[in-house]
Order: C-alpha cells, then structure tokens, then sequence
C-alpha cells in the first residue's frame, strides 16, 4: 500500500527535512501499517518535494528587521510591544521540564511528549521505526496502568529509566549506540532545557525573527505556486513533483490492489485540490488527508483553477462538491494553529477533526507529526473507514 505525503510551505532540502522525513516514515511504517493488517516493511511513503521550486529571494531576505540591531522609534514603539507579545506565545508552551508531575496527571500524555522529544533526535528512518516500536510498547503500559505506584518516588532523573523497566520499552533494535533508553534520557534532557527565558527581549527578539521568516517564505511559496502553477497541458514544476509520485503510487495500488491514502500538510493541501480538480481530476484516491491547510480557505477566496465564482448558489448555506475521484476526505485542524482552516463548511463530503498538538500558536502548525499521538489516531480513523 502506497502513502504520499505533499509537504507544505516553507520546506527546504537539508539536514533538518530529511531527519523529520525520516521520522514521519518510520512512524507511518510502525504505527499506521500494522494497524491496517500491513506489515511494516510492506508500506511504500513516498515524498516528493516541492520546496526546491518554491520562492527565491534575490537579497536573501535582507529586508528582515535585524533582531541584533537598534531601530529609531517611529512614534509609538510597536517593536517592543510586539517582542513581548511573541515572547508571551513561547511563555505559553514553557515547561518546567518536571515530567514526572505531568505523568502524575496523565501518563499518557507525558509518555507522548516524551517520545515526541526523543523522536527530535532520530536521525534515520530506522531509528524513528525503533522509536515507534518503543512507544507502542509505553503507550500498551500506561493503558493498561494509568496510576503505577512507582511514580510517587520517581523524579525526572530517573524517570526513563524507571519507564523503561516497566514497559520494557528498550526491548527493540539498538538506537544508535547508546540505544532508546538513552534516547529517552535525551528526550527528557531536551524537554528541560528546550525553552530559554520567555521573558528575556533577547528570546522575544529571536522568535519574532523566526517567526517573521516562516511567514515571509511562507507567503513567497504560495505567491510564487499561484502566479505559476501553469496548465494541464503545461504544469509547473511544483505541480509536476507532486504529480509524478501520485501517479507512480497509484500504478502501485493499482497493481497490489491496495489503498491509496495521500497526506497533504499545509500548502500541500492546496496543491492536491488543484491537482483533484484540474490538472489530474482522474487520480483515484482512498482517503486524502489534509493537516494544518488552508484548502477551505482558498476555496472561499476562489483561487483554485477549478473555482467556480457561481458557487455555491446560496452562500453560506450551500458547498462545493468534494472530487469527484476522492473517495474519503479528513481534514485536522488544531486551534492554536493560526495556519489551519476547516474545511467541511466549503466542501461538502469531508470530515473535520480537532487535534491538539500541544504547542503554542508559534509551534502548532509544525508540530502534528512530532507527536506520537498523532500516528496512533490516524491509524484509527483509517481503519474506521
């Protein structure tokens, strides 16, 4: 069974895409095919890439505030107001690093953030499978003893170690060379040092700088995707990456006679509906999955090549047609995430579901597929198709 994952905006090749590739895959291979009858190594994910055609910026973003730099105040100093608003966001998801007071609440979810932090540090596609392998192991325990005993003397220190003998949770190949039990020791290292001083203006500064150049390139993709995304008969670059590897996935499931799921992130999801709805409308699709995107959006603001300025004939109540060749459509949003839209209230024939990433509303849009969590629901919800 093939998996395409259309990746959004802001995407660029390097060290950092390829280990958060590497990641999603080995948790589609470990979580989500076992779920659906699959053996592991049986999933085929492929993930073609766009960003290299994405926006180019010819003095490399210089126009960028320098957060180094003092600026001349131009009447009111909105600068200031706005470094300590952004610091606020990163506040927000500030943790005392104390997982083991989180446990005490929700096991659960303290294992989810545990392994979510280790899965930062997995740098093949084989160490992240290890890691899911792991979790599912911790995930099974902590089901089966919401409130263990043992949690009232454990402190963070030990707090892996103490997890890891219960759930026998290292009872899986070797993570690099210290294997997962280090990977969690790392993973609670990171989860208590992760955040500086949120209130600090040197922290304020640098988010905001951060923040600002998401923004830019993500606004610089979908300008560039939208004044050259070209024809059916002449389809952009960006279009053609995408189109070459759901055509390649779809000759698999044609010939294994399995399913094909499309996971699109962000401004992936728009891709796909053009491609749905004008530059290959006869790619039959299983489930298309849309997380954190802007479909619904678009659709309102008309801006897709198949948009219709006559529809609906009754706005708001009335909705577009969902694809013709899409047989199944979810839709995942999460409400700290200023990126993600519905999509239900457009199109008619898709389904909207809440997820919360736990992350601020800086961290919320990047943060679905770092979370175990999110793998063990999406398998879930395949299967109740």
């Amino acid at each position: 069974m093939p998996i395409v994952f259309v990746h959004g905006v802001n995407n660029r090749d390097g060290e950092a895409y390829r280990e958060n590739e590497q990641a999603r895959s080995g948790f589609l291979k470990e979580i989500v095919a076992p779920a659906l009858g699959m053996k592991p190594n049986k999933l085929q994910v492929l993930n073609p890439y766009w960003g290299k055609y994405g926006a180019q910026f010819a003095w490399g973003m210089a126009v960028l505030p320098n957060p180094s730099a003092e600026f001349e105040a131009f009447g009111k100093d909105a600068e200031t107001e706005a470094r300590g608003r952004v610091a606020g966001l990163l506040a927000e998801s500030h943790t005392s690093g104390n997982i083991v007071d989180m446990a005490k609440n929700d096991l659960l979810a303290a294992i989810d953030l545990l392994y979510a932090s280790a899965m930062a540090g997995a740098e093949t596609e084989e160490q992240a499978r290890d890691l899911a392998k792991s979790y599912e192991l911790a995930f099974a325990y902590a089901e089966a003893n919401p409130q263990p005993a043992w949690l009232e003397d454990a402190e963070s220190t030990n707090f892996a170690d103490r997890l890891n003998h219960v759930a026998r949770a290292s009872d899986v190949e070797s993570f690099g060379a210290g294997g997962i039990l280090d990977s969690l020791k790392e993973g609670v290292s990171r989860l208590f040092n992760a955040v500086p001083d949120a209130t600090t203006e040197a922290a304020g500064r640098l988010l905001r700088k951060k923040l600002n150049t998401t923004i830019t390139r993500f606004a610089g993709d979908a300008f560039v995707y939208l004044s050259d995304r070209g024809t059916v008969d002449s389809p952009s670059l960006m279009v053609s990456a995408v189109l070459a590897d759901l055509r390649k996935a779809s000759s698999i499931s044609t010939a294994e006679g399995e399913p094909l799921v499309v996971i699109a992130h962000s401004f992936g999801g728009e891709i796909m509906y053009d491609i749905l709805t004008y530059f290959d409308p006869s790619i039959a699709i299983d489930c298309l999955i849309t997380v954190g995107s802007q479909v619904g959006l678009f659709e309102e603001m008309k801006l897709y090549k198949a948009s219709s300025h006559t529809l609906p004939t009754n706005p708001p109540v009335g909705r577009v047609v969902r694809p013709a060749s899409l047989k199944r459509w979810l839709n995942v949003f999460d409400t700290n995430d200023v990126l993600s839209y519905q999509v239900e209230p457009v199109v008619d024939g898709v389904s909207d579901f809440h997820y919360d990433t736990g992350y601020s509303s800086f961290g919320a849009h990047g943060g679905y597929f770092m979370r175990p969590s999110f793998y063990k629901r999406l398998a879930w919800r395949l299967t109740q198709g």
